[in-house]
């Protein structure tokens, strides 16, 4: 167990702001974070899990506890006819799962290729891309309950999976120790998306899990910054949902507007709106700007402050509110909570 005292946050998350937190202690296994928990609670700190930080804006004033860095290790392989079920450390990197899971000819996280994080952090936010969300491969999950000291295994249906949401956002006593993935060794591409169905219409072969994760990393590759030059937590905001009401009103305004049928609604990509209809794609702040490729994706440039990231964002809100009635949400998550 590694343990430092007075870490910037800016060190530890993408976005690259942050002051610093009180205690960082390293946890690369189950005892280590069994000794942390106990560390924070005779001190009488507050606790943060942490992968790398890739969803995270922290505030410039830090956090006035105890980070725990997850970096439990291991892929292990549970085999059967038809599927295997990857049990994997909260620690591993996710894409490092995918190109595992893409190496052995499983189906099933495939379009999840690229997204940075590491495995423990993914159910968090259910993450997502492409046509597909964890929470259709997701076996279990065990997590450390810091209110009994003991490990739980936690099945798919108890996650309470949402969109951009889990059970694990909000019960903060649950710290994710690992979490299996059952794959199919039988599958077929999911190219619904436009970029994935462009590539398949210019003939480009799609025709295994390693082939759709490469195409689809090369396609965040021109979407997203890199994230050793700028800060930048990948997709900032959710996509909304709307009723089908809202999407005609929003259509008769501002013409056709791009969308896909989920439950209870239908979704658009902000992007669109931020483009098309804001014309916002670059708009700098300050030290913060949306990405000219993306404008989902905010950046905060050398000497952004978390206060900078947060205002611009807020007026972001407000453009989007103002010109289409719609409120969005942020995907990515406060330390500590507003």
């Amino acid at each position: 167990m590694i343990h430092g005292e007075n870490i910037p946050l800016a060190r530890l998350t993408t976005l690259k702001v942050g002051g610093p937190a009180l205690h960082v202690i390293e946890c690369a296994s189950v005892d280590d974070v069994r000794e942390a928990v106990a560390f924070a609670r005779e001190q009488h700190l507050p606790l943060l899990p942490l992968g790398e930080g890739s969803n995270v804006l922290a505030s410039d004033e830090g956090f006035p506890g105890v980070v725990l860095r997850m970096t439990i290790p291991g892929i292990v392989a549970e085999e059967s006819d038809d599927s295997v079920t990857l049990v994997c450390g909260a620690g591993v990197p996710w894409d490092s799962v995918v190109r595992e899971a893409a190496n052995r000819a499983l189906w099933g996280i495939e379009n999840l290729a690229g997204i940075p994080g590491t495995t423990g952090a993914a159910p968090v936010q259910n993450i997502g891309a492409y046509g597909m969300e964890l929470k259709q491969t997701l076996a279990w999950v065990d997590a450390f309950d810091t209110h009994t000291g003991e490990i739980t295994r936690i099945e798919n249906s108890e996650c309470d999976f949402g969109y951009r949401d889990s059970r694990f956002k909000h019960e903060t006593n649950l710290i994710i120790i690992s979490v299996a993935l059952t794959l199919s060794r039988h599958g077929s591409p999911q190219t619904g998306y436009s970029d994935l169905a462009r590539l398949a219409s210019e003939g480009n072969d799609l025709s295994t899990p390693a082939l759709i994760g490469e195409a689809v990393r090369a396609v965040r590759a021109l979407k997203f910054p890199d994230l050793t030059v700028v800060g930048t937590a990948g997709s900032f905001f959710k996509n909304p949902i709307l009723t089908g009401d809202q999407h005609l009103h929003l259509a008769a305004k501002y013409g056709a507007v791009p969308s896909f049928p989920v439950e209870g609604g239908v979704k658009i990509p902000l992007a669109f709106v931020l483009d098309r209809v804001l014309n916002l794609k670059g708009h700098e702040q300050g030290n913060v700007s949306l990405f000219g490729n993306q404008p989902l994706v905010l950046v905060a440039q050398s000497g952004a402050t978390a206060s900078e990231v947060d205002a611009f964002a807020d007026m972001i809100a407000v453009r989007v509110k103002e010109a289409t009635g719609i409120s969005i949400n942020r995907e990515v998550r406060h330390f500590p909570e507003r």
